[in-house]
């Protein structure tokens, strides 16, 4: 004997607007997914066929359920926190300023300033990581300017 079939029974006319709203306007498509597979269940489609449609598996389609019972359109959305963190963080003094000063020294050469850094700050950096700090720190503020 296998699982009970899980479906969303009861949502009001508010929480349909409110999911077919983030379903077409969502930020991030896992978010209108998510949406949509709430919406799916709702209208009588199993975890299995929701899993066969969505590319995902059934335990997937699972815990999407379980986080609408529990904590509601809010359960859906994502977590802020995911994903690598940067080595060279925008909001650290010691890395701006090294960054900045090994720039001035060496504007044309990035090897030698990465390999600088990590002598100085003891981080290990690319070259495009180097410059993917760059842009960030000139779109933040005009960096050079203020020296």
């Amino acid at each position: 004997m296998g699982r009970k079939s899980k479906h969303i029974k009861n949502l009001t006319e508010e929480q349909k607007s409110s999911l077919q709203k983030g379903y077409s306007h969502g930020k991030s498509p896992l978010y209108r997914r998510k949406c949509h597979c709430i919406l799916l269940s709702h209208a009588g489609k199993t975890p299995s066929e929701l899993a066969s449609f969505f590319g995902v598996s059934v335990y997937s389609i699972r815990v999407w359920l379980q986080r609408w019972e529990q904590h509601g359109q809010e359960g859906l959305k994502l977590k802020p926190g995911r994903g690598r963190k940067s080595k060279l963080e925008l909001d650290q003094a010691q890395h701006v300023e090294t960054v900045k000063t090994l720039i001035k020294n060496e504007p044309k050469n990035l090897t030698r300033v990465t390999a600088q850094l990590e002598k100085k700050l003891g981080i290990e950096v690319s070259k495009r990581t180097l410059k993917r700090f760059l842009k960030n720190l000139t779109t933040d503020g005009n960096a050079f300017a203020a020296d």
